[in-house]
């Protein structure tokens, strides 16, 4: 599965999206940036959806392939509530001393 999986590009590609008054918008996405795969387009045609500067764009699969080097370490910064390292850790039962004084 692609989705997830995150990309610093060494060349800018360029990348379409639609935008809410129904216009196709090209953007050139510069190198050194970094994009993240959503999921395949629904019309089939080896396109990928990606996240970029908080827009999700259209961009050739070959392009990324060709053009992007997949960033393997975890991600920077403040992650969900609950972690330190930004990495998502699986949910943990509810100890049933808490359960118990929670219940009204």
């Amino acid at each position: 599965m692609l989705a997830g999986r995150r990309f610093r590009l060494r060349e800018p590609i360029v990348a379409a999206a639609v935008e809410n008054d129904g216009r196709t918008m090209a953007w050139l996405i510069p190198s050194s940036s970094v994009i993240e795969i959503v999921s395949r387009t629904a019309n089939g045609l080896r396109m990928l959806d990606v996240s970029w500067d908080g827009r999700v764009l259209a961009m050739p699969e070959s392009a990324i392939a060709e053009r992007g080097d997949e960033l393997f370490e975890p991600l920077l910064g403040p992650g969900p509530a609950g972690t330190m390292d930004g990495m998502v850790r699986p949910a943990q039962p509810v100890p049933k001393a808490i359960r118990a004084a929670a219940s009204f």
